[in-house]
């Protein structure tokens, strides 16, 4: 019951435009290697840095060369295009989460998220 459910969620979320936005922004951008280079690096990086905040530690040489690859991108269109709809899907299923843990009375707001 749960999988099937879960299965009609996800397809409804493929019919959404958050999801429509970011397949066809990330075609775009993908298809040009060097685009498609610099956001592989970028994605890379904000792993990284992600795992060094969440484990408390100091920020590194890859904080910076993020923050630097970030300003870079954005004067690409493509690329800027795609990291916003990236953004829009990943708030669209942070938010669907957040609805199915609070429906069971998970509140992970308690926990500084």
């Amino acid at each position: 019951m749960i999988e099937t459910l879960a299965k009609e969620l996800a397809a409804e979320i493929r019919r959404s435009k958050e999801y429509e936005a970011y397949v066809a922004a990330k075609e775009k951008a993908l298809a040009d290697e060097q685009t498609a280079a610099l956001l592989k690096r970028f994605h890379k990086l904000q792993m990284t840095v992600q795992a060094r905040r969440m484990a408390g530690g100091e920020a590194g040489t890859e904080e910076e060369e993020l923050k630097k690859l970030a300003e870079l991108l954005q004067f690409s269109p493509d690329a800027a295009d795609f990291l916003l709809a990236e953004y829009s899907l990943n708030k669209l299923l942070t938010d669907t989460y957040d609805a199915i843990a609070r429906g069971v009375g998970i509140d992970f707001s308690e926990w500084g998220r």
